[in-house]
Parts: structure tokens; C-alpha cells; sequence
């Protein structure tokens, strides 16, 4: 027997409502009301249809699955599934580690000082006066003020209420 092909795009429209009142018109992927209905298919192989997904969604999922083939296809034989499976279980791990046992990556620095640039300079002066710094005059000197506190452990960013 052979497989069902759809003719046209009224026979994918009408099979895309069919499939959409099965899934109770949520998107299997988020979860979400779909608002703007796309009919998923594979693109490799048989070319066979999936599920219906929000237009959004079915773009993401295309790049995931390229970005996958592109940037790790070489290195792995590993099924795609199989590899978001790990990501999602190391995202989960890695999500809530305890504040004492953190240890903040060296380019952080950076944003930590961007972070104080963008604050008002009155704000800026009032932290260096905490720290028992007189603060410089312009914007970049105080940076670098800060800068030095970050790095001797003496100043955190994420401290700091707007």
C-alpha cells in the first residue's frame, strides 16, 4: 500500500485543520494556543508530515535541527534527539548550583563593569563612597575604580538595586 501524499495546498490546508482539532490546537513543542498554524515536515528523507506547529516555533525547530547538522553532525553519530536530551539534562544540572560553590567565569568582569557604566554617576559615586573610594570624575576612570574592587572580590554588581 502506498503512503498518502497531499496533492496541493488545499489538501495540506484541509489536512493541517484535521491535524490541528487532534492536538486541540496547541503547539506540541511549547505548549501554546497555535495562532498561526504551520504543517511541520521532515526534510530529509521521505519528506513525511509531522504535527502541526505556531509558525514560529516550526522556524526554531528548523534551525536547531540545521545548526545540529552543521555544527556537530561531524563530530557525533549521535541522533539530534538524543543530544537535546543531554543539553536539556546539563541546562537542568547546572541551573541551581549553590552560591558558594559558583565560580564566575573571567568575562564576566566586563559585564559586571558595563553594568555600573550604565548606572547614574550619582549611583556610581555612591558605591565607590561605600567602598571608602573617592570617586573619579568622569565615567571611565570611576569604570576602572570599580574594576579593581570587582577583581579583589570587594564589589558584586548583582548587589546593587536599580
Amino acid at each position: 500500500m502506498s503512503k498518502k501524499r497531499l496533492k496541493d495546498a488545499k489538501d495540506a490546508a484541509k489536512y493541517r485543520n484535521d491535524l490541528l482539532k487532534k492536538q486541540n490546537g496547541i503547539d506540541p513543542i511549547i505548549g501554546i494556543t497555535i495562532t498561526k498554524p504551520v504543517l511541520d515536515h521532515y526534510h530529509g528523507g521521505k519528506q513525511h508530515c509531522r504535527e502541526v506547529l505556531q509558525n514560529e516555533v516550526n522556524g526554531w525547530e528548523g534551525r536547531v535541527v540545521n545548526s545540529f547538522r552543521r555544527c556537530l553532525g561531524h563530530l557525533t553519530d549521535k541522533p539530534i534527539q538524543e543530544v537535546l536530551r543531554n543539553l536539556a539534562d546539563y541546562i537542568e544540572r547546572n541551573e541551581n548550583i549553590p552560591e558558594e560553590d559558583m565560580v564566575i567565569h573571567h568575562t564576566a568582569l566586563s559585564v559586571d563593569v558595563k553594568k555600573f557604566k550604565n548606572l547614574p554617576a550619582k549611583q556610581q559615586c555612591d558605591i565607590l563612597y561605600s567602598l571608602g573610594i573617592v570617586p573619579e570624575s568622569n565615567s571611565k576612570k570611576r569604570a576602572n575604580q570599580i574594576r579593581s574592587q570587582i577583581k579583589l572580590e570587594n564589589f558584586d554588581i548583582n548587589d546593587i538595586k536599580k
